[in-house]
């Protein structure tokens, strides 16, 4: 498999009339703000995330992702790789959100679904990368396209199933009056509507969320 930079390198020496060996798809264009999708909902699950992991920097990550959505646009989509501003921002911060991901292993504990969520999307994200510059350096476009659009696809679906998964885990409703909470995603439909409680209401507690007030 690539490394990210050699295939960045890769499309960097093609020239750049190759990258419009074919017309621009709407979906390729769209996808783009995948990222920007995503770093919406880790600032929407922000307090489940760093309750579950306090020391990553969530925050910075979800301004990142909210960026690279439209840095990936002015790239890909809209200057299709002419303006060297657009390539230099677009391919500094994707470099570094793809590897700030290996990165939470050495700051969150996760467990098995969460550790396999991870590492499938970083992995199948980077082989459709290197899929997509491999045809990006053959001068064929719409192979291009459907790869690059993939990338664009697999990570940040990957955080987003991940963000969900964890938002779920750290939740903790009582089941009934005088029962012990229960912990993750049973607890979920264990009595309790989690539209019910608001997220002012909840409090983090050793990597889970408890309602206000409970034992």
């Amino acid at each position: 498999m690539c490394a990210p930079e050699i295939a960045l390198e890769v499309e960097a020496s093609v020239p750049i009339e190759k990258t419009h060996g074919s017309s621009l798809t709407w979906w390729f264009r769209a996808c783009c703000f995948c990222y920007s999708l995503v770093g919406i909902e880790m600032a929407w699950r922000l307090q489940a995330v760093e309750c579950n992991c306090p020391s990553y920097m969530w925050r910075v990550e979800a301004c990142l992702l909210l960026m690279q959505g439209c840095l990936s646009f002015l790239h890909d989509a809209y200057f299709a790789g002419r303006s060297p501003a657009a390539k230099a921002a677009d391919r500094s911060c994707a470099t570094f959100l793809t590897f700030c991901q290996p990165v939470k292993l050495a700051f969150c504990h996760m467990d098995f679904a969460q550790w396999g969520l991870l590492a499938c999307s970083w992995t199948l994200g980077l082989l459709c990368f290197c899929a997509g510059a491999r045809a990006f350096a053959a001068g064929k476009g719409l192979r291009y396209q459907v790869f690059h659009t993939l990338w664009h696809i697999t990570l940040p679906l990957g955080g987003y199933l991940w963000i969900e998964y964890t938002r779920a885990s750290v939740y903790a409703w009582p089941s009934q009056s005088g029962s012990s909470s229960l912990r993750g995603a049973p607890a979920l439909g264990a009595g309790h509507d989690p539209h019910e409680i608001f997220w002012n209401t909840l409090e983090c507690r050793g990597g889970t969320l408890l309602p206000v007030g409970s034992n």
